[in-house]
């Protein structure tokens, strides 16, 4: 094990369309000490960083002392928020533990609010982000970037450099949780090259250094010099992501949070240790049915047949004639 990701809560003040999680405020949330727990036994599996994110973490009380706990146990901490709800104690304990915190934006004010459907939002975010950049915090921009703020997103990013930013994230949607009911936000694959090759121009151009990470998800056939090792293209081939629900439900990767064909167990009720030790990642790949296109493609030793969660009939959906998919979550520095 590598990471913990914890969605450390059901509980949202948002209600943005894509959201992969879904949060209805419907679970009994981890805690304190459960969270401690599990910190304590990740730990002891090998876990280095550890990632919260929601639901929206800031409406629990409690984060100081779990963030504490988890820096005397030397993660490498990240925090993932819409950042409406900090406080200047926040913003402390923040440097304090050296966590990077992650502000999620959809784009421009009059967008960012309608989409999340909370007014006032974008407001409290840049406040937030303009007060870590100030403290000199460890802070980056997460955006997610679909039909409705792809065009929006260059312009809107170049102003948010202006105000100091200089670290992006740039998502790759998928259609999961809320998402499901949205594929018609989904990019196609020529649309997000096209980002890709926009984005990597800018970022070798700009006389400011800025830091794009940016989720491939597909690499074109045509430029077929891939030879990555299958723990790159999926995280399952080396069990390196735990990933623990508000309930205490386990999952071996962030993308099959709340898909129960890909439980494992819950930590309310086993121990990590047990959990991930009779975890066999072969079960489920073996168990992802896979059309005999996809069986017999040239690539399938390079792509290892793509993304579970992302199957259509048998097929990867981002799979086409020039592409070859990575893993969605698959992130290159710009």
């Amino acid at each position: 094990m590598y990471s913990l990701d914890l969605c450390i809560t059901d509980k949202c003040n948002q209600h943005c369309p894509h959201c992969y999680v879904n949060p209805r405020n419907l679970m009994e949330d981890l805690s304190t000490e459960q969270i401690l727990n599990l910190l304590t036994e990740c730990a002891e599996k090998g876990a280095q960083n550890f990632h919260v994110f929601g639901g929206e973490p800031f409406l629990r009380d409690d984060l100081e002392e779990i963030f504490s706990h988890a820096y005397d146990l030397n993660y490498t901490l990240s925090i993932a928020t819409n950042a409406t709800r900090l406080e200047q104690k926040d913003f402390e304990w923040v440097q304090k533990f050296n966590t990077f915190l992650g502000i999620t934006l959809h784009g421009p004010k009059s967008f960012h609010d309608s989409f999340c459907k909370s007014d006032g939002s974008y407001e409290k975010a840049v406040s937030a982000l303009k007060t870590a950049l100030q403290m000199n915090l460890n802070v980056g921009v997460i955006t997610c970037v679909t039909k409705l703020n792809l065009d929006k997103y260059l312009p809107w990013m170049q102003s948010l450099v202006k105000l100091g930013a200089s670290t992006f994230f740039i998502l790759y949607f998928s259609p999961l949780g809320r998402g499901e009911d949205r594929v018609d936000l989904q990019l196609s694959n020529i649309e997000w090259l096209h980002l890709y090759q926009t984005l990597n121009a800018y970022s070798l151009n700009s006389p400011i250094r800025v830091n794009l990470y940016f989720e491939r998800s597909i690499i074109p056939k045509v430029s077929h010099l891939f030879s990555a090792p299958p723990s790159l293209l999926c995280a399952l081939y080396a069990k390196s992501n735990c990933v623990v629900d508000a309930n205490g439900d386990v999952y071996p990767c962030i993308l099959f949070l709340r898909n129960p064909d890909f439980r494992l167990g819950n930590f309310k009720m086993n121990s990590l240790h047990k959990i991930w030790s009779r975890f066999n990642p072969k079960t489920i790949i073996e168990a992802v049915k896979r059309s005999d296109s996809c069986i017999n493609c040239q690539y399938i030793t390079s792509c290892s047949g793509g993304c579970p969660v992302y199957y259509r009939a048998g097929l990867d959906f981002r799979c086409d004639e020039k592409n070859i998919p990575l893993c969605p979550l698959f992130t290159e520095l710009l």
